[in-house]
């Protein structure tokens, strides 16, 4: 009975998922904030050194160098991927919280096999395509590689968030996090537009 529970609402997860991307539809493709570019690069750069006026030349050149601000600016644009308010949007609260449980058992777990690691490894590679490539290709092809594969990832979170500890209590938190999901996908329109072109 408990194995068929958890069947249940690893599939609730799913369809929640599914109907948070599924509102994307009407999008053409992500917003800049997502995409590194060697033009906004130069100008921060500029930006930096001009406003560095009566620093000392040492410290201008340390911290407006093109390698200190690449870094920092890549490090920008991976971490926007990251963010809650995007994760929400993008798969959903419980697919979000899926991730990060995802995340936890592997870690937490003694015995961490080779597909974890490659499943890691997928994990935090996949964001780069966003950020360097910038494909311009539709959001059901993006949803291939860049919401599927953190979707199974999430569900594969949430069945080892559900079969382990207290099963009352994780069940309660289950429902909490799905209902919270569902009162997302209704504010998805106003929260889209910051990531979403039209």
């Amino acid at each position: 009975m408990g194995t068929k529970i958890n069947y249940l609402f690893i599939i609730l997860a799913a369809v929640t998922e599914f109907v948070t991307v599924r509102a994307w539809s009407n999008c053409r493709d992500f917003t800049s904030f997502f995409h590194h570019s060697s033009i906004n690069l130069n100008l921060q750069i500029e930006s930096y050194v001009y406003g560095e006026k009566g620093t000392s030349l040492f410290l201008t050149r340390l911290f407006s160098n093109k390698f200190t601000v690449s870094f920092l600016d890549f490090l920008r644009f991976y971490l926007h991927f990251w963010d809650i308010r995007f994760g929400a949007s993008w798969f959903s609260l419980i697919g979000y919280f899926g991730i990060f449980a995802g995340f936890y058992y592997i870690f937490s777990s003694k015995k961490r096999r080779l597909y974890h690691w490659g499943m890691l490894f997928l994990i935090a590679l996949l964001p780069l395509i966003e950020i360097f490539i910038e494909p311009h290709v539709s959001l059901t092809a993006k949803s291939i590689y860049l919401w599927a594969p953190f979707s199974l990832f999430s569900l594969y979170g949430i069945y080892q968030f559900l079969t382990h500890g207290k099963k009352k209590k994780r069940l309660i938190i289950f429902l909490i996090l799905a209902a919270l999901s569902i009162w997302w996908i209704a504010l998805l329109p106003y929260t889209m537009p910051r990531y979403c072109s039209k």
